[in-house]
């Protein structure tokens, strides 16, 4: 005996959406914490300016300062920080150490989320 199934694509579009809409802020947010661990402080204000810029609802992290530019891309003193946890390229080294996990958290609020 022939089973038929209809599946409604709009909807289960629409669910996947819903859930994704709800996880990428929650995850953005989790991935700016950890990579602002290996943010050069000297005022703090280079982290700070990350929570002030950033669209975490749309998965868009931005540290705005004047100096931001290069000290991602150019100035290799990170070993001299008060953060001795400060890398050059900081959201590269982030996502090298904590992408697993990222993963993880991604996959288990999808679930929830669902």
């Amino acid at each position: 005996m022939p089973v038929k199934i209809n599946i409604n694509k709009n909807a289960v579009a629409a669910k996947v959406m819903g859930a994704f809409e709800k996880t990428l802020p929650v995850i953005s947010e989790e991935i700016l914490n950890d990579c602002n661990q290996y943010v050069k402080w000297d005022t703090g204000m280079l982290a700070q300016s990350s929570y002030i810029h950033s669209d975490f609802k749309h998965g868009v992290l931005i540290w705005e300062t004047p100096y931001a530019r290069r000290q991602y891309w150019e100035i290799k003193t990170a070993y001299t920080d008060v953060n001795p946890g400060a890398r050059w390229k900081w959201a590269h080294y982030a996502k090298s150490k904590h992408m697993a996990k990222w993963e993880r958290q991604e996959q288990a609020l999808m679930k929830k989320n669902l």
